[in-house]
């Protein structure tokens, strides 16, 4: 009886082990592989303030409006203001790279956007923190637009597999709108 149940005893130790060594694998092969994918999305990209300081810096500017387009290739598009005026500039996030500039036109029927920074009450910085506090997620998007007459941020937040629509009125502070994207 003793030795029975001695060999059931080296039985359960040995799938134990088996079974530890196996969870301890799969730990470190799933760590690994989202490690490495974390690494592949975020490889050579330039930061934001990297990219913000580093196009201020090329066309003597303040960089006045900021936004990430996640498209591949990722780019940052910017509003600079300079001595000429408001330029658009699109950064090529991994490189730097300047992909496209071009001067805004003063003469547009609706809002300059140097109209609408000096108008705006909520910095970009606010309305984000403002619109992740009604939607916990990750800003994709953010524009700075007159809507109906009210100058509102419009931001992009992915939630997991969800995106939200979310307005903030850039003078107020306050969510006018709150949407889960169809």
């Amino acid at each position: 009886m003793k030795k029975q149940w001695s060999t059931i005893k080296e039985g359960i130790i040995q799938r134990k082990k088996v079974i530890m060594t196996v969870s301890i694998a799969s730990v470190l092969l799933f760590g690994g592989a989202a490690g490495t994918a974390v690494y592949a999305v975020n490889k050579g990209n330039l930061s934001e303030d990297e990219a913000i300081k580093m196009i201020s810096e090329k066309l003597g500017g303040e960089v006045t409006q900021f936004e990430k387009d996640w498209d591949q290739p990722m780019t940052y598009e910017m509003t600079v203001k300079t001595k000429e005026g408001y330029q658009d500039v699109d950064v090529d996030a991994e490189k730097g790279e300047i992909l496209s500039q071009e001067m805004e036109d003063g003469d547009d029927a609706d809002m300059s956007t140097q109209q609408a920074v000096e108008t705006a009450k909520v910095s970009s910085d606010q309305a984000e923190k403002i619109a992740l506090k009604a939607v916990d997620g990750q800003v994709t998007d953010m524009e700075l637009d007159s809507e109906n007459g009210t100058l509102v941020y419009e931001l992009e937040i992915k939630q997991g597999l969800k995106e939200y629509d979310v307005v903030v009125d850039a003078t107020t502070g306050k969510v006018l709108k709150n949407q889960l994207d169809d």
